[in-house]
């Protein structure tokens, strides 16, 4: 591997490179959760669901502060021309985080039955869990790595990660699912034996073979996400061997160790609190439908049918996460990418205590995140059956399930989007303490709602929707109103941006639904939405250039 020294990168140039492997990533992702929810169905993706909720979790109080006090660290390390005190931070970080990863690992494995019996309703999800329990590990390791190389403004290692463990996830979870599905009956029946004898729950003792099938398959899928986080960790840290900007080597300290510490605790709750809005469906939504479907049956007959009154809320909510959830995180995994894009520019203006680089690099966010979303998420919204059609042909339960939901959590899009990027310039600017308040405030009312909005019969899962779009624009308003005080930026300047970016949003789902309605006239088929979502886009295009919002100027601040 060539020795290399990275210039280091623009705000603009980095958070593209983060974008464009996020890109990869994504459609990597899509091309795996698309079959697999083929494969699987509502009932499978269940399984699949509940665990990787419970993994989450566990995933973001270990590993997501980690990059960013990494990062940040870093970069104010470096901002001072303090070399030996980057690789301090290194060194200390991989200690502390590999030390976090091995206990969060063994945790996880520990309590997941109590969180699937208990939590999820849904104890055979806990063959699942164990299946991607090491991971947590691997993440863990490979978040500081990834840090390191950010507060260098060196996106590559991060982008070529995570492309790498998209496609091994691909690979191996679509190889073992598919192996578990398609194998003999005697694999299940000694399954059931071993299984039986690991878990002497009673839960567990009462299933027989043939009800391990999904369970099995959808722990081969999820052990997929393990192999990859161990590729993804292999690749980085060799390249971090071979890089010489990170050869000097440092003894771990407590100092950093307690400033790291400092930053990632409130990062790591601030994560917590937002997996919690997946975590609280979770925990509710299964529940909640149980009542729903008691009290009014007549209202799922078209979903149902063929389908047991005992297994329908599972398959609503497998329904409701494996293909709306799916769907409505795909624009903010990309738009995150700009938030730890900003990471580096807003820490080097809180060192050197420029207000002008933080208030720049805010507003970069903001535009950056709110230009992508805005039209995603209306868009979204308008076009939500079609996409699913699309996404999710071999499924039409699933998809009548689903669609719905989608609708309502297109404008969600938008919120998380926003709220997000907002949330990385607090952290960047060491108020990680900021976004743990707001989304306390957020999931608290998510949580409300959930219990009122679901149990009732008209509504059901889509009350996990609505409530999920108020949670977020609750946060996304009090984000706004957080860095507006911390980077002096006034309130109405962000807000009015956001405004007309949502007047050109509305403009460009109003084309893009008028085409598919014509375009369905002649060709009935849910590949008309390649045509339509380019015209949309064509008209989003001009309409940002006629109201002043896509101008030189604004091209100029984000390469600049």
């Amino acid at each position: 591997m060539k020795n290399t020294v990275s210039k280091k990168q623009g705000f603009l140039s980095g958070s593209l490179i983060l974008i464009a492997s996020a890109a990869v990533s994504k459609v990597i992702g899509a091309i795996f959760r698309i079959p697999l929810a083929n494969m699987l169905g509502g009932e499978g993706m269940g399984y699949f669901s509940a665990a990787y909720g419970i993994f989450m979790t566990v995933y973001a109080v270990s590993v997501t502060g980690l990059p960013v006090a990494a990062s940040k660290l870093t970069a104010e390390r470096l901002a001072k021309s303090d070399k030996n005190g980057a690789a301090n931070v290194k060194s200390t970080a991989l200690a502390l985080c590999s030390l976090c990863g091995l206990v969060f690992t063994l945790l996880t494995l520990l309590l997941a039955y109590p969180f699937c019996a208990f939590l999820s309703k849904s104890p055979l999800s806990v063959i699942a869990v164990a299946a991607i329990a090491p991971s947590v590990l691997f993440s863990c390791i490979t978040a500081v790595f990834r840090g390191c190389f950010e507060g260098r403004r060196n996106m590559y290692p991060t982008a070529v990660s995570q492309v790498i463990e998209a496609a091994v996830k691909l690979v191996a979870g679509l190889a073992l699912c598919y192996a578990v599905l398609n194998a003999p009956s005697s694999f299940f029946s000694s399954a059931e034996v071993v299984i039986k004898n690991l878990l002497p729950f009673k839960a567990i003792q009462a299933v027989s073979a043939a009800e391990l099938i999904m369970p099995l398959a959808a722990a081969a899928a999820v052990f997929g996400v393990t192999v990859s986080s161990l590729a993804g960790f292999a690749y980085i840290a060799l390249r971090s061997a071979f890089d010489k900007d990170e050869k000097l080597r440092s003894k771990p300290s407590r100092v950093t160790a307690s400033e790291l510490a400092a930053i990632m605790i409130p990062v790591a709750l601030g994560s917590l609190i937002t997996n919690l809005t997946s975590l609280i469906d979770l925990a509710t939504i299964i529940s909640c439908l149980k009542k729903a479907v008691a009290a009014a049956p007549q209202v799922f007959s078209a979903i149902g049918s063929g389908i047991s009154a005992e297994a329908l809320p599972n398959f609503i909510f497998g329904s409701f996460s494996g293909l709306a959830v799916t769907v409505f995180n795909l624009i903010p995994s990309f738009t995150n990418m700009f938030g730890k894009g900003a990471v580096p520019f807003v820490a080097e203006g809180f060192a050197r205590k420029d207000k002008e680089l933080m208030r720049q690099s805010a507003m970069r966010v903001i535009f950056t995140a709110g230009f992508i979303a805005v039209p995603s998420g209306i868009g979204i919204s308008a076009l939500a059956p079609q996409i699913l059609e699309l996404l999710f042909p071999s499924r039409p339960l699933e998809t009548m399930a689903a669609a719905n939901s989608l609708r309502v959590l297109g404008f969600g899009v938008i919120f998380l989007s926003v709220s997000s990027v907002l949330f990385a310039v607090m952290q960047a600017a060491g108020r990680g303490d900021i976004p743990v308040k707001i989304m306390a405030a957020g999931v608290a009312v998510k949580l409300l709602l959930n219990l009122i909005l679901i149990p009732m019969p008209n509504i059901n899962v889509v009350g996990a929707a609505l409530s999920t779009d108020i949670c977020y624009l609750l946060i996304m308003l009090l984000s706004i109103h957080s860095v507006s005080e911390l980077a002096e930026i006034p309130q109405s300047r962000i807000f009015s941006l956001l405004l007309k970016l949502l007047f050109c949003g509305m403009i460009c789902a109003a084309a893009a639904l008028l085409a598919q309605n014509f375009l369905q006239n002649i060709w009935k088929t849910p590949l008309t939405l390649f045509i339509s979502v380019p015209i949309g886009a064509i008209f989003y295009i001009i309409s940002t250039h006629l109201t002043g919002i896509l101008t030189k100027s604004t091209l100029k601040m984000l390469i600049c």
